[in-house]
């Protein structure tokens, strides 16, 4: 099986903390890791010849020699880069791809016994292996049994080759908007708010960028929209709901395609909270629009037979006029004709 993990960065320091961290685990299954440095040019160096494993190391340039006057739909300044090392993966032929924020580690390192299997095992396992058990029959009524209700074999199985993303969670400091930052004095450990589930048909669910892992087939739905700056450095005056929005367009597609999401396993440690004072002012424009993006999409009603034109469809179906979004649909096209 070949693997690709995808990183974003600006942070050297970081980035080689993150490598120091997954190397062992990154050697044993073979990784292609893609760096994605968010800027200009490559400020720093990666010593390749120092891992096991093939590393690739782009920045901004590259984006620009690969896509050209299409270079526009990958955002700059903000994690949503990583669409572009999604791209690469994609061209590299992974069967399985991998994104990680290089503030997360193998959790093993910090908590023992939590999960079983490294975050490669588990994510080739739940994609691949695993079956998982589905609640068949759902109750009318709480605590005492109604008249119908089967005693017996109240689940089902459903295997692997339905799941398409599995959505990995984080230990030690979860993903958080601004204002459940703001308000939360302490936050809980992971035992208390980890969920291992399946996300049910017809609903959606907060997609985060920071551990996820998908199969290939995927890819052209997994675009990371237009936040933070342009290549010119303008903002495009939204940031931080690239995954989430991202997230709604998939799994509406997953949906009408009869794919399944997983959410849980792998857990990874973040390490590293964001300033909830910038986050509120990256989100403000956002959680307005994020209260009815989903609704619009779930209006629309799919026709086509593949992930590539499905998020096509979707884009031209969007029923949103402003300037922004007039110019997402464009780059939602742009990205889904690179497949």
């Amino acid at each position: 099986m070949k693997i690709s993990i995808i990183v974003p960065t600006i942070r050297e320091n970081s980035i080689l903390r993150f490598l120091n961290e997954w190397s062992v685990i990154f050697q044993k299954e073979n990784i292609n890791l893609i760096v994605i440095e968010d800027n200009p040019q490559k400020t720093f160096n990666i010593k390749k010849d120092s891992y096991k494993f093939i590393i690739n190391h782009y920045s901004w340039e590259d984006i620009e020699k690969d896509l050209g006057k299409d270079s526009w739909i990958i955002p700059r300044r903000t994690s949503a880069i990583k669409s572009y090392g999604f791209w690469k993966a994609y061209q590299e032929k992974a069967d399985l791809i991998i994104t990680l924020d290089d503030d997360c580690y193998p959790i093993e390192n910090y908590l023992k016994n939590f999960q079983k299997g490294n975050l490669i095992q588990i994510y080739k396992n739940n994609l691949f292996k695993n079956k998982f058990r589905e609640t068949a029959w759902v109750s009318t009524i709480n605590q005492i049994q109604p008249r119908g209700l089967p005693y017996k074999r109240l689940e089902r199985i459903i295997n692997s080759q339905q799941i398409i993303l599995n959505h990995g969670l984080w230990a030690n400091i979860p993903d958080l908007d601004a204002k459940t930052q703001l308000l939360t004095k302490t936050i809980p450990k992971i035992e208390k708010y980890f969920a291992n589930q399946l996300i049910p048909q017809g609903k959606y669910f907060s997609m985060c960028g920071m551990n996820i892992g998908w199969k290939k087939e995927l890819t052209p739905t997994m675009y990371f929209m237009l936040m933070g700056k342009d290549k010119n450095e303008k903002s495009w005056g939204f940031d931080r709901f690239d995954d989430i929005w991202a997230g709604i367009f998939t799994k509406k597609i997953c949906d009408y395609l009869g794919y399944m999401i997983i959410s849980g396993y792998p857990v990874v440690w973040h390490d590293r909270a964001s300033d909830p004072y910038r986050n509120l002012e990256k989100e403000k424009t956002g959680i307005k629009v994020n209260e009815y993006l989903w609704q619009e999409v779930d209006k629309i009603k799919l026709t086509k037979s593949n992930f590539k034109e499905c998020y096509k469809e979707l884009a031209e179906k969007l029923n949103l006029k402003t300037d922004y979004f007039k110019k997402l649909k464009k780059a939602m096209i742009i990205w889904s004709e690179l497949f």
